[in-house]
């Protein structure tokens, strides 16, 4: 007898041994013990997750002997010829060499005559998706109304593929990818039946790379199997599917997390000459650092064996979770171009050199923008209580440190003012009838962080409160900063005769808080407020606004 591969020997034979669709096997269980079979199916899914081995079994429950069954009995005449596919009720139909209407038109003279030596002929379309648009037209009506001894079985891998009109005519179930754990466990069942050891570090690899199909994992593991007499390792495997050593992955993450381009380009070029394919290469990297990034989230749920956990323990503190999803997003643009690239490696080498730049996403530039403007503030506070008993060489001290921290406090003023001229025009493009209020304001800085907009009536109050939450939000986008807007009304003319009038010396010297005042129709001149410069003129300086 020939050699039977291990996907064909270990097929399920009955609804409990088909592995990860219970869902749909205590479905089709439920509505052959109630009697409510339905004339036709439609089974879709990833490939090798189980479609045509449920059709088939679903064909023994129906046709068996001592069915409709939910347990085929498998040993009557019908359940070994459906095994074999030589039943002449049970008719296997690949879509994608059969898709013609002309096919359609002889399946349609078939299904008038009565089975043989069964209850049901059933007709199993495989890769139905395959068919011609003329073809669905020519099954429309006979799978809507088929004769009572028919049952139609589709399976498909791409069900977006079928026209509605098809859909909407069967009961479709929906097969799922089998999850890691149970592809190991029924791979070391396998593997007891057939007397041959698999390490835990090769059988993460054969599940990995069978990616949630077990007809995958059994070619796989069939493979390994013929080609090697004793235990199968992960570096037999490894060596098996071309992938690298694992030390090398490992030392390049570490690489990325140091910066380190020389060496990362280094072992880019030795991987080259040593004959290993860059797209392997950068497969291999992309999973690494996904099982890292996991790990680092979640121990629990990461998919690796014993021996590495050191290594992952170790490298999980390597990159934040937003650096991990930048790389994983670079390296999976860079697959995608390396297909169809002459040079694959230069691609690979300009990614990896991106992924090893420095990076913070948003949200750590504004909290380190945030601890800024804290440490300014307090050396600013800290300025401004310096007395003025303080000998000539202090005062020089005081102000090489806090010198810059008054300019900026100035240019902090000068943003909300240009901010704000930013605000009013891109206001007034949008709503130029509704926003002629906004250009008869008067802005007063009250603090880094809060504004006062006057105006002179109660008409222009009621045309700037219309678009408060909108001035809020774009000082927001504008700043980083949430910005406290207050209107108020107040005698604007008499407002700007007062700042004209006002003289340097004349201004309060103790207090520390400062006022910009600034007519919109005048630029921000006066974005430098005058107590600092004061403040400033005190160490025998001055203080210049940032431009």
């Amino acid at each position: 007898m020939s050699y039977l591969v291990l996907a064909r020997k270990f097929r399920p034979q009955n609804f409990d041994e088909v592995i990860g669709q219970e869902h749909i096997s205590q479905t089709l269980k439920n509505a052959i013990s109630e009697k409510r079979i339905a004339h036709a199916y439609l089974f879709s899914g990833p490939r090798g997750c189980g479609k045509t081995t449920m059709a088939r079994i679903l064909a023994k429950a129906l046709n068996c002997k001592e069915g409709p069954a939910t347990q085929p009995c498998g040993v009557c005449e019908n359940c070994i010829e459906i095994g074999k596919s030589s039943s002449v009720d049970v008719f296997e139909i690949d879509g994608a060499s059969n898709n013609g209407v002309e096919n359609v038109r002889e399946l349609r003279e078939n299904v008038k005559f009565s089975p043989a030596s069964s209850k049901y002929k059933i007709y199993i379309i495989d890769e139905v998706h395959m068919l011609s648009s003329g073809a669905f037209n020519a099954l429309l009506k006979t799978l809507e109304e088929p004769p009572e001894h028919v049952v139609f079985i589709l399976a498909t891998t791409e069900q977006h593929k079928i026209p509605v009109t098809i859909l909407s005519r069967c009961q479709r179930h929906r097969f799922k990818l089998i999850s890691s754990k149970e592809i190991a466990s029924a791979i070391k069942n396998i593997g007891v039946k057939e007397g041959f050891e698999i390490d835990d570090e090769a059988l993460n690899i054969v599940v990995s790379a069978s990616g949630g199909s077990m007809r995958d994992a059994l070619s796989l593991l069939d493979q390994a199997v013929s080609s090697n007499s004793g235990k199968i390792t992960g570096e037999y495997i490894r060596g098996l599917l071309g992938l690298l050593p694992k030390e090398i992955i490992a030392s390049v993450t570490e690489n990325l997390a140091k910066g380190d381009m020389q060496t990362i380009l280094k072992t880019v070029k030795e991987i080259s000459e040593q004959g290993y394919n860059v797209l392997q290469f950068a497969r291999d990297l992309r999973d690494h650092l996904r099982r890292v990034m996991i790990y680092s989230i979640n121990p629990e749920i990461a998919e690796i064996s014993s021996e590495e956990k050191k290594l992952y323990e170790t490298q999980k503190t390597l990159f934040t979770v937003s650096r991990h999803v930048r790389m994983n997003n670079l390296l999976s643009k860079a697959l995608e171009e390396m297909r169809w690239h002459d040079q694959p490696r230069i691609l690979l080498e300009m990614y990896l050199l991106k992924m090893s730049e420095p990076y913070y996403n948003v949200g750590e530039l504004i909290n380190k923008i945030s601890e800024l403007e804290k440490s300014v503030k307090f050396s600013g506070d800290y300025a401004s209580e310096t007395p003025s008993s303080y000998s000539a060489v202090e005062k020089s001290a005081v102000l090489q440190s806090d010198a810059p921290v008054v300019v900026d406090a100035a240019a902090d003023a000068a943003d909300l003012i240009g901010a704000w001229n930013e605000i009013v025009s891109e206001i007034t493009k949008k709503h130029p009838l509704t926003s002629q209020s906004l250009s008869k304001t008067l802005v007063k800085i009250i603090s880094p962080v809060s504004i006062q907009i006057s105006v002179s009536n109660k008409f222009d109050y009621d045309g700037v409160m219309e678009f408060h939450e909108q001035i809020s939000k774009l000082y927001k986008r504008k700043t980083g900063l949430d910005i406290a807007v207050k209107v108020t009304v107040e005698d604007i003319a008499a407002e700007n005769k007062e700042t004209e009038i006002v003289s340097k010396e004349e201004r309060p010297q103790s207090t520390v808080e400062y006022k910009v005042v600034e007519d919109l129709k005048e630029s921000a001149k006066t974005a430098v407020p005058g107590h600092i410069e004061e403040i400033a003129k005190k160490f025998g300086a001055g203080a210049a606004k940032k431009i």
